[in-house]
């Protein structure tokens, strides 16, 4: 279901996080409260095959959802993947040379929100992600990718796989390991009925949510033929589909713009929307899939 159409409050989560538990700089009381003071909602923990589970610190205003990070089998260039596993409580001890699929099944046994993580650092290319299953999408935004060399940005893995069928929602995320460079710099808003484990997380596995590192999202829909998309002040807002099919608004030098509207040509097999902002902060809405 569109999240800007379903009832419900929106909640600002952070969902690749680690701490003393791993290799993060903060305890996992100080994250919390860090994340608390910036305006979040809700916090998933990723360490690195721990999982910190501190959802006996949640409070009526700050969820905590106990997950982690895994990592098993080798891409074509060497590289292990990468994949965070939320709202899970028991730590499955599977050898690192593990085939990735068979990790994922088992891990899919415990969790249905699993992701991929980084996958332009990572060097994923499209047929090794087209042959995952059991995941609900991958991190078009990661902090530390960006801030450790520049390859934060995987929103043309996300399109390939689209493009081809998977229907995968974009996960912003800040994967954060130090705290000045590589935190607080991206998100997902979900919708939700209540700030609790089990919506926040059927929301997030529905795709319920958009994903930022700087704007807001207002709205985002396809009302017949006609695609819109609202919010914060931005220099450009995109939609997107397979290939060449899409349109951009620009703003006029000096000025920002705030919506747009295109009309679809009728051969989109999806649509998704982001917008850019003077700093250069995206933020990115989850695909419509139109058939």
């Amino acid at each position: 279901m569109n999240p800007f159409d379903k009832p419900g409050q929106w909640y600002k989560g952070a969902v690749h996080v680690h701490t003393t538990h791993s290799d993060g700089k903060l305890t996992p009381p100080q994250s919390i409260e860090a994340h608390r003071a910036r305006g979040y909602h809700f916090l998933a923990i990723t360490d690195h095959r721990t999982i910190t589970d501190i959802s006996a610190l949640s409070t009526p205003d700050f969820l905590n959802i106990p997950s982690v990070e895994v990592n098993y089998d080798a891409n074509a260039l060497g590289q292990s993947y990468h994949v965070c596993v939320l709202g899970v409580r028991e730590m499955l001890r599977l050898p690192p040379q593990t085939p990735i699929q068979e990790a994922i099944d088992r891990w899919a046994e415990l969790s249905d929100v699993l992701f991929i993580a980084h996958t332009y650092w990572s060097g994923m290319i499209t047929p090794e992600l087209m042959a995952l299953d059991k995941l609900c999408g991958l991190e078009v935004f990661n902090t530390s990718s960006q801030t450790d060399l520049g390859k934060g940005l995987a929103a043309v893995h996300w399109d390939s796989v689209l493009a081809r069928g998977k229907w995968w929602w974009g996960f912003g995320v800040d994967d954060t390991h130090g705290i000045n460079d590589d935190a607080f710099g991206g998100w997902i808003v979900v919708k939700a009925a209540q700030l609790a484990e089990r919506p926040v997380l059927e929301a997030i596995r529905a795709g319920e949510f958009y994903s930022s590192s700087g704007p807001e999202i207002y709205d985002f829909r396809v009302d017949g033929r006609m695609a819109y998309m609202r919010c914060s002040p931005a220099k450009t807002i995109n939609f997107i589909g397979h290939t060449q099919w899409g349109f951009q608004r620009r703003a006029a030098p000096g000025e920002t713009i705030t919506e747009a509207e295109w009309r679809l040509t009728g051969n989109e097999r999806y649509l998704r929307a982001e917008c850019w902002d003077a700093d250069g902060h995206g933020a990115w809405t989850n695909p419509l899939f139109l058939g």
